[in-house]
């Protein structure tokens, strides 16, 4: 990479030129910025090569720079659309236990037990929190509290919607 520095009356100023590379897919010019450039080799001095990958149109370019900044290549990858998200939402779904089963329900304070008569085996926790307008933390700690309590048979993860 070359480099110039210039006087402007007592300042000196770095300029650093630019590296313009031809796509191998498209053939249409790329301009690699002086800072991205400088950045690149920074980090292949530490690697000895270091890859540049830009999205072009409907495909990835990948250069290749050296500790000198010399482009050693230049490919092309097709371009990755992905249909379903790559972070997946967990939601929760308490199955209760038959009446007949649970401890008494007078123990229970107003608040766990509107939680639990939503709870039917069907209904997530962030549904249950919308009906009755409460914030999804709290009606997940109620739910954990009465599943610690013996009213709730399981607690069963699903992919929220």
């Amino acid at each position: 990479m070359k480099m110039f520095n210039i006087f402007f009356g007592k300042y000196y100023c770095m300029l650093s030129l630019t590296k313009k590379v031809k796509c191998p897919q498209c053939n249409e010019k790329i301009v690699i910025s002086g800072d991205t450039l400088a950045k690149a080799v920074e980090r292949a001095k530490k690697m000895g090569l270091f890859s540049l990958a830009f999205q072009h149109k409907d495909h990835v370019v990948l250069i290749y720079i050296d500790e000198k900044g010399g482009i050693r290549g230049v490919e092309t990858a097709p371009l990755v659309k992905v249909e379903k998200p790559v972070f997946l939402k967990f939601d929760i779904i308490p199955v209760p236990k038959p009446k007949e089963k649970m401890p008494s329900l007078n123990k229970l304070s107003n608040e766990e037990l509107a939680v639990l008569t939503w709870c039917d085996g069907q209904t997530t926790l962030s549904e249950i929190a919308e009906a009755l307008s409460m914030p999804y933390g709290l009606v997940k700690a109620i739910v954990e509290s009465l599943y610690g309590a013996g009213y709730l048979k399981e607690l069963k993860e699903v992919v929220a919607k």
